[in-house]
């Protein structure tokens, strides 16, 4: 059986930190998804934007780290976007409603715009 990895890379920007996926986002790699959110807000990083154009499928396990790394941000003050183009992803946060409360724009700065600033209120 082969060994399920992921590779998730964090990148400062001015405002935020852009988190960039690499592999399948599954019941076998969301671990490393929680992780690094979980890193990210002990190191106070909390404004992240999600970078999936490198992720090529993604499940409902992948789905559900997503909603639990934006529920674990805002109650730390910050917030999640998502940058993605890939079709299939874009039709499950729209059937599942995700896109509703998250934004969800094509480029890593498009989806920044829609960020909640937790320092400013």
């Amino acid at each position: 059986m082969s060994q399920q990895k992921i590779e998730i890379e964090i990148e400062d920007a001015t405002d935020y930190h852009i988190l960039r996926a690499v592999g399948d986002f599954d019941v076998y790699t969301v671990g490393t998804l929680r992780d690094s959110i979980g890193t990210m807000i002990e190191e106070g990083k909390t404004v992240v934007v999600v970078d999936l154009d490198e992720v090529p499928f993604m499940d409902s396990s992948g789905l559900g780290a997503l909603m639990g790394g934006v529920r674990r941000l805002r109650e730390a003050g910050g917030d999640l976007a998502i940058s993605c183009t890939r079709e299939p992803h874009l039709k499950l946060f729209d059937i599942t409603g995700f896109g509703e409360g998250v934004s969800i724009a094509p480029t890593v700065e498009e989806a920044a715009k829609g960020l909640r600033d937790g320092a400013n209120g």
